[in-house]
């Protein structure tokens, strides 16, 4: 389908808040759902760009917020307001909770924020508690594109050495779950420190992602079954998964 860019808005030097007009996406999406983008008419970059669904309005607009670090998110630098973009989505499975969940802490790790802001619009919007633990601090500067920051309880984590520590002091206090997105380092360590804890964790993984409709098979990681250790696409199954399910560091 086709999705109107009304606003590009940066917020550091390489990332940036594209924001479109496209009815179909924003009444639907999840947070935690992504979409597929075709980035030019010509045939370099000829794949699209999966790139998760940073916030969506219910009615007619949603944004993504995106890191400038290849051909392809450069090239959606030179688009300008009333582009017409070819959009397939919302896609994969998002992040769900309950009214048990109360206390929520978002873990993000870099530009892993996307997914996490458009959860923590909805859960503040049920009145829940949300903290956001960021990682690298370096990076604070990608925060100015929430809206609601003043809203939610920032915790930093200097770097990835220094998130053991991070997590310790909040988990041992007891939350209600935690939620999480970014690199494949970051993620087993939160996922490691949640299960220490016993909180419920979900997260959000990255895998390249060729077609983004289960199609290729290029997405595919190791997880964990009653029967064993198997493979699900990221795409399809995720990309979200409890935390449990996620074997690290074994790749098909």
């Amino acid at each position: 389908m086709l999705a109107v860019l009304t606003e590009i808005r940066p917020v550091t030097r390489r990332d940036t808040l594209y924001t479109f007009e496209c009815p179909d996406i924003a009444r639907t999406a999840r947070p935690g759902q992504f979409v597929e983008v075709r980035l030019t008419d010509g045939c370099e970059p000829f794949l699209r760009r999966p790139i998760s669904i940073f916030d969506a309005d219910g009615a007619r607009t949603f944004s993504l917020l995106v890191r400038t670090a290849g051909r392809g998110t450069a090239a959606m630098t030179g688009w300008s307001a009333g582009t017409e973009v070819d959009v397939l989505g919302p896609l994969g499975n998002g992040f769900s909770w309950g009214p048990e969940d109360r206390d929520c802490v978002l873990a993000a790790g870099g530009i892993g924020l996307a997914p996490l802001a458009f959860l923590a619009k909805r859960l503040l919007d049920e009145g829940k508690q949300v903290r956001l633990l960021f990682s690298p601090e370096r990076d604070a500067e990608l925060l100015q594109a929430l809206p609601f920051r003043e809203r939610i309880g920032i915790v930093f984590s200097e770097n990835r050495g220094a998130l053991p520590a991070v997590l310790t002091s909040i988990l041992r206090h007891g939350v209600d779950a935690v939620f999480s997105c970014g690199p494949e380092g970051f993620l087993e360590t939160v996922a490691a420190y949640a299960a220490e804890y016993h909180t419920p964790c979900q997260l959000s993984v990255e895998r390249r992602m060729a077609c983004g409709i289960g199609i290729c098979l290029g997405c595919a990681i190791a997880v964990r079954t009653e029967q064993g250790v198997t493979y699900r696409k990221v795409c399809g199954d995720g990309p979200v998964f409890r935390a449990e399910e996620v074997v690290f560091g074994e790749e098909p």
